[in-house]
């Protein structure tokens, strides 16, 4: 078990994330880069400019480019927003694509990818498959800098619309009308994303929290149910399309995608750092893999070890952690955290340093 006792399995990352890696064509992920066109969906345009990956390894890096794989919940945001920012205050061009942030991790630790930075929904994708001896310190330090939380996101078009307004103003149980027949539900694969683990701890708490025994089972079914789980890059846009009724969301992600959501209760949305002991009540046992426990959703920036520019990553990891990037962070719906490095100090860029708090230092 990793350090943090919750999230992902090697075992079963190896099995699913080698052979989607391997396809190399990487098709259907948000990307951005230098010059793109690329559609507002996040499943739209073709890539233009992407994270190196090895093939490029021994081309001469470009100091004013930046290689960026991040959540695929962020894809929006780091193409639309993010993007044009970096490339006028701080003068990078962002390259990068957005995935399930495990899937990503392996990327990476099958030297598919070389990002300069690794944006992560989850601290335990860079406990498990990137920190540490046993992934040859392919990273050795990263920081926590933002919290969000779960939410139900919801087509306006959904013949459910009217029920799921009502729940949404608190006036039915919001559970009773993802019970209905004929309701279609999406979700991430727990296999490849923090959000899909996370699907499956929310649904578990609530289970206990609102007194209902079947309710995971009643509206998830089995834990791989292939009609409802999706990739995180077209999850939204198979809920704006109306293809599906309502979807299990970061807050964020319903806020720039301006879609209706239902708020849940810290008690279950795993936002709140004093729930975290309840939130670990909350179990996953994926096959062929240690037992994983809940915990607040928490995103991570880090510099891998194999990064061709360190110093332009440090820049914009400070830039998203204390600078504009923050104010950016906020209005999309994240709560910016006061940065928490996890690692030896002595391993981050001495750039970063300052911009952690001594209670906040580990190792």
């Amino acid at each position: 078990m990793n350090k943090r006792g919750h999230f992902w399995s090697y075992r079963a990352l190896c099995s699913v994330c080698a052979g989607v890696a391997l396809t190399a064509s990487l098709a259907g992920c948000g990307t951005i880069g230098s010059g793109s066109n690329a559609s507002s969906h996040p499943s739209g345009g073709h890539p233009v400019g992407t994270a190196k990956t090895t093939a490029g390894a021994g081309e001469a890096a470009k100091s004013d480019t930046l290689s960026v794989l991040y959540a695929g919940s962020m894809t929006d945001l780091m193409e639309h927003t993010i993007r044009p920012d970096v490339k006028q205050r701080l003068h990078l061009n962002l390259e990068g694509e957005g995935k399930g942030s495990a899937a990503l991790a392996q990327m990476i630790k099958s030297n598919i990818a070389s990002p300069d930075v690794f944006i992560s929904a989850s601290p335990s994708v860079n406990d498990t498959l990137l920190m540490g001896s046993q992934n040859h310190n392919l990273e050795r330090w990263y920081l926590e800098f933002a919290r969000d939380q779960l939410v139900i996101a919801y087509s306006p078009k959904s013949r459910f619309a009217k029920q799921l307004n009502q729940a949404a103003e608190g006036k039915t149980d919001w559970w009773k009308v993802l019970e209905a027949p004929g309701f279609r539900f999406g979700r991430t694969d727990p296999k490849l994303d923090p959000k899909g683990v996370y699907t499956l701890m929310l649904f578990q708490l609530a289970s206990q929290y609102y007194r209902q025994p079947d309710l995971e089972k009643t509206v998830l079914g089995s834990v791989e149910n292939s009609q409802q789980v999706f990739p995180e890059e077209s999850l939204l846009a198979q809920l704006t399309s109306g293809q599906i009724d309502a979807i299990v969301a970061y807050r964020h992600e319903a806020v720039e995608w301006h879609v209706p959501y239902i708020s849940l209760p810290d008690a279950i949305n795993l936002s709140n750092p004093e729930d975290a002991k309840y939130y670990a009540k909350a179990v996953y046992k994926p096959v062929g893999g240690p037992a994983q426990h809940g915990g607040p959703i928490v995103f991570t920036a880090s510099i891998p070890s194999t990064a061709q520019n360190p110093s332009q990553a440090a820049q914009f990891i400070r830039y998203l952690t204390a600078g504009h990037g923050r104010t950016l962070l906020q209005a999309d719906g994240f709560i910016p955290m006061q940065p928490k490095l996890v690692g030896k100090v002595q391993d981050a860029p001495k750039t970063l340093r300052d911009l952690v708090t001594e209670a906040s230092k580990s190792g």
